[in-house]
């Protein structure tokens, strides 16, 4: 007799490969021709739930591709990219790099890195809460205090940089966002932001998005954070770039984040 872990994974290879092989067909009891359409209805499930969230996670590449190709690629991407986590919200996080070596999207250089600012909105979406710096915070306080504050990046707040035009790529799939680049080989960067608990993009200078993405990990006080961004960029305005990054909400002040509850449900 097989152990349980054993049958479990025969079943799930069951539901992934394309034809059912004998190993898989062996779990079932009766004819082989029953085996046949069990395995298919599990595996043509487990299909429409692989796409389903695909198509969640990543919708600006599914409308820049279409449909039906879409509903391919999410069947080869499952062939060497099943979901090994219970929670379906963590599903496709491999996409962007499956598809820089996918073939058939070669003529679409643009579409791992849109792919991959898709994901960190996705990650943003369901970051959990935190307690935003704003500009109520620090109305009674001194400058030296205000400058002496440890701040981080909200785990809500994500850099990004890419060599294509994904940034403007996905503004343009917005309600009411721009039209689509002319030519997408221009490189883009920017920050994903969720205030009040909607996701979006806006663009960057890339010395920014640097000095942002530094700070995640290794909180800086508010003086050498603006410091530093001001050393990166000559013609960075720390006053008005401030207010703005209070207004965005993408600062908090720096504490141990929580290790459970990184996920709404």
């Amino acid at each position: 007799m097989r152990a349980p872990d054993t049958l479990q994974q025969a079943f799930a290879n069951a539901t992934i490969d394309t034809e059912p092989t004998a190993a898989s067909l062996s779990i079932f009891a009766g004819d082989t021709a029953q085996a046949r359409d069990r395995i298919g209805y599990y595996r043509g499930n487990q299909h429409e739930t692989a796409l389903k969230v695909l198509r969640a996670a990543y919708p600006v590449v599914l409308a820049l591709m279409g449909d039906a190709f879409f509903e391919g690629l999410s069947h080869a991407y499952r062939q060497t990219h099943p979901s090994r986590d219970p929670d379906l919200h963590r599903y496709g996080e491999s996409l962007p790099a499956f598809l820089a070596t996918f073939s058939p999207v070669a003529p679409y250089p643009y579409l791992p890195d849109v792919a991959r600012l898709e994901w960190l909105c996705h990650v943003a979406y369901y970051a959990a809460d935190d307690v935003m710096l704003d500009a109520a915070m620090l109305q009674s306080m001194a400058p030296a205090d205000v400058a002496a504050l440890a701040v981080t990046l909200c785990r809500c707040a994500q850099p990004f940089s890419a060599a294509w035009a994904a940034v403007p790529i996905w503004q343009a799939h917005q309600s009411g966002g721009p039209p689509l680049p002319e030519c997408p080989d221009t490189p883009s960067h920017g920050l994903v932001i969720r205030p009040r608990w909607r996701v979006s993009v806006i663009a960057m200078p890339p010395a920014q998005v640097d000095v942002l993405d530094r700070l995640r990990g290794q909180p800086k006080t508010l003086g050498d954070l603006l410091w530093h961004a001001a050393s990166a960029d000559p013609s960075f305005d720390a006053a008005s770039t401030f207010a703005a990054w209070l207004e965005t909400g993408l600062l908090c002040l720096a504490s141990p984040h929580p290790t459970e509850g990184d996920t709404r449900s």
